[in-house]
């Protein structure tokens, strides 16, 4: 029996983790089964070539709001190339709603709500007996299961895994997995309700087995997996497994990063406290704060002690190597967009490493989605969902704070340090500032193009600089320019030299050898690769500034020249 599995991954550097489950946990009855993994920027005609190349009995397809749209075109031409193919739908996805998929959709013969593993390996046991003359008997034996018998559409109930007794997934030959993102889970389910999220649908937390955890974080280090991303919904709703965990990828000879979505709130300071040991770039921590109103917290039933997670960040900016990364959400109920940026200076507040706007998606099986009338919700009819506008939040304003996380994500963080340090002072507060930069952005026409690195500086120069309560704005853009462009010469327009006569000056008498010691011995050639000099003129006087950018990475300095 030919049994192919498909993934449509949203990226080439991301790996299926639901393929792999399956495949391990029916393997032992079907060894045959093939797993193949595209990514949704692939050509839809040269994937469809390749399933029907195998013209598979059953074909499988695992469904997220990412690539829903591009697998049900996909089926139907497979349906068309390949007639007597089974063709079964799982995931989130198709998890709800299942009505409406198989009366809508007739290319789709069965889907898998919840759980795939179990139900998948009973069906492909019940199929190899029959075939696709399929009893109602054997359907209704297959938890999960979800098929139509005659007009009407039949639901079997599913049933939570014992964890314990799916095999592992990483092990053997991980080469296929060299440079990419891995997802992994040391849990399922989560312990809250949050409204718009899925994951406590899956009911109670289960746990994989502590020892099988270790020795495949173990594993996928060894092999220099680029990033692990964990998928546990909460992982430090057990502090004391949390922070064994994060203890035993502490220790890990590796490079590996780990990223885990934890709350920020129940952080507690024996972890804080380990965290400080952890090594550069080991731990990646994604906080969700979503809102600070508190209106809002309580109409999606989340539960966040703010003052405490505010806390937790700082300490992990303080005192530790960890990246935070904190998300925000809008489009929730009962905020409105300046209140909604109320929340948004709240996180700016915390220096994370990154801030991430998402916006509100109804997925299907939400509490959200069943109350999306209630708080006048108007969402996209086709995956993702997204929110279009809110009794709080209109449509123009979900526009605007679209293109401001474009802006966050071009503008935040070091590159732009000192320049947008220097700029939001002068604003009302952050969220003030990045409104008023998507307003001139807009007028200005820049969001139909796409923007070079170097470009956004000049952009930035070309929006503000013409206002008198900003003449330092070009010393702190080139400031900026040289921390992040350590191998290129300053533009003109920033002030920047078209010669190394200052560099050489240093160089040759010797100078710089009592700044930077660690030059001693160098070349001359080799030294100026590692070295600017720039003339930084503010209002109140201009500074020679030496920038070293050492080639072995580390953090660039730069020193005050007399």
């Amino acid at each position: 029996m030919q049994v192919v599995l498909v993934a449509l991954n949203a990226k080439f550097s991301h790996s299926s983790l639901a393929l792999r489950y399956l495949k391990s946990y029916v393997e032992q009855g079907f060894p045959n089964v093939e797993t193949l993994e595209f990514n949704i920027n692939q050509d839809q005609d040269l994937i469809l070539a390749e399933l029907a190349r195998r013209n598979p009995d059953v074909a499988g397809f695992s469904c997220y709001i990412w690539n829903i749209e591009l697998i049900l075109p996909l089926i139907s031409s497979l349906r068309k190339v390949c007639p007597e193919t089974a063709i079964i739908l799982g995931g989130p996805e198709v998890s709800f709603d299942t009505e409406y998929w198989l009366k809508t959709y007739p290319e789709i013969d069965y889907l898998i709500a919840g759980e795939g593993e179990e139900a998948l390996c009973r069906f492909l046991e019940e199929f190899s007996k029959s075939g696709s003359k399929l009893g109602a008997d054997q359907l209704s034996s297959i938890p999960g299961l979800v098929y139509r018998q005659g007009d009407e559409v039949l639901i079997n109930p599913w049933q939570p895994l014992d964890l314990a007794s799916i095999p592992p997934i990483y092990g053997g030959d991980l080469s296929d997995l060299k440079n990419k993102i891995v997802y992994y889970e040391t849990t399922r389910g989560c312990p809250y309700a949050c409204a718009y999220c899925l994951s406590s649908v899956m009911g109670r937390v289960r746990k994989f087995p502590e020892e099988r955890s270790r020795q495949e974080l173990k594993r996928l280090a060894e092999i220099g997996v680029e990033q692990v991303r964990f998928v546990d919904r909460t992982f430090n709703y057990d502090a004391k497994r949390a922070y064994e965990l994060l203890e035993f990828m502490m220790d890990l000879d590796t490079n590996t990063r780990f990223q885990l979505e934890v709350s920020g709130d129940l952080l507690t300071p024996e972890i804080l406290k380990l965290l400080e040991q952890a090594p550069e770039n080991r731990f990646q921590f994604e906080i969700g704060v979503q809102s600070t109103n508190e209106h809002t917290l309580d109409a999606v039933s989340r539960r966040t002690d703010l003052e405490r997670l505010a806390e937790a960040v700082r300490y992990l900016k303080e005192k530790t190597t960890v990246r935070v990364l904190l998300d925000l959400i809008a489009g929730l109920p009962e905020e409105g967009f300046w209140r909604f940026g109320e929340s948004f200076d709240y996180v700016y507040a915390l220096k994370p490493d990154r801030i991430h706007l998402g916006f509100l998606k109804l997925l299907r099986g939400s509490r959200l989605r069943a109350e999306a009338e209630s708080f006048g919700c108007v969402y996209t009819e086709r995956a993702p969902y997204e929110v279009l506008r809110t009794k709080e939040l209109s449509y123009h304003e979900i526009t605007r704070l679209k293109l401001i996380e474009d802006l966050v994500d071009k503008y935040y963080g070091p590159r732009f340090e000192r320049s947008l340090e220097y700029l939001i002072a002068r604003a009302k507060s952050p969220f003030a500032f990045f409104n008023e930069l998507a307003e001139r952005w807009e007028a200005a026409g820049h969001h139909w193009l796409n923007q070079s690195l170097g470009g956004l500086y000049r952009i930035l120069w070309d929006l503000f600089g013409a206002e008198n309560e900003v003449k330092d704005l070009l010393a702190w853009l080139c400031y900026d320019f040289r921390f992040s462009e350590p191998r290129r010469m300053t533009p003109e327009w920033l002030g920047g030299r078209q010669n190394r006569s200052m560099e050489n000056e240093l160089i040759q008498s010797g100078r710089i050898f009592h700044i930077l010691p660690e030059l001693e011995g160098l070349g001359p050639r080799e030294i100026g690769r590692q070295i600017f000099v720039e003339t930084l003129r503010f209002t109140e006087g201009s500074e020679q500034r030496l920038f070293y950018f050492p080639l072995d990475g580390t953090r660039t300095r730069t020193f005050l020249l007399e």
